[in-house]
């Protein structure tokens, strides 16, 4: 395995994006594994009300949350938290862990998932898909979905 390290060139973007809709949300990516010399993937992701994730882990990257907008529900292990604007989260990779938008506002977040790679899938699974090809995909990319998210505990906020 060749050593990973940052490109050389610096690079920037505003911020306008090409956004294009993967696993029902809408995704920029604003750092690939081109251009971070396979570090790290970074996403600039819009959920829809009603949008969640099944309970999930990944086997071959970390994953950082940082909210923008809005208000969601994480789980991670045993443990689920209410997020809103300003919230960070940290799943290291094998965690069971998953998100649902509350409320009827959309959520705008940060994704970060480290080393790189992610991207790959996030763009192939915007593509149409089979239930089979969804699970060659995720086994390909070593995400194991585990089932629906339970629902949240009452008084589970960060208030």
């Amino acid at each position: 395995m060749s050593n990973l390290s940052l490109q050389t060139k610096p690079y920037s973007l505003d911020d306008e994006c090409q956004r294009f809709e993967s696993v029902g949300a809408s995704i920029c990516i604003k750092a690939s594994v081109e251009q971070t010399g396979g570090v790290f993937n970074l996403f600039d992701v819009l959920c829809p009300p009603g949008y969640e994730t099944p309970l999930h882990i990944h086997y071959a990257e970390d994953v950082a949350i940082y909210v923008l907008a809005g208000v969601l529900d994480i789980f991670w292990g045993e443990e689920s938290k209410r997020a809103k604007p300003g919230s960070y989260f940290f799943q290291p990779k094998g965690t069971p862990h998953g998100f649902r938008v509350n409320g009827t506002e959309p959520v705008r977040m940060l994704y970060l998932t480290f080393p790189a790679g992610f991207d790959a899938f996030v763009m192939e699974r915007a593509k149409p898909f089979t239930d089979f090809d969804a699970m060659m995909l995720e086994a390909r990319h070593k995400i194991e979905i585990l089932g629906s998210l339970p629902a949240l505990e009452k008084g589970e906020d960060d208030e």
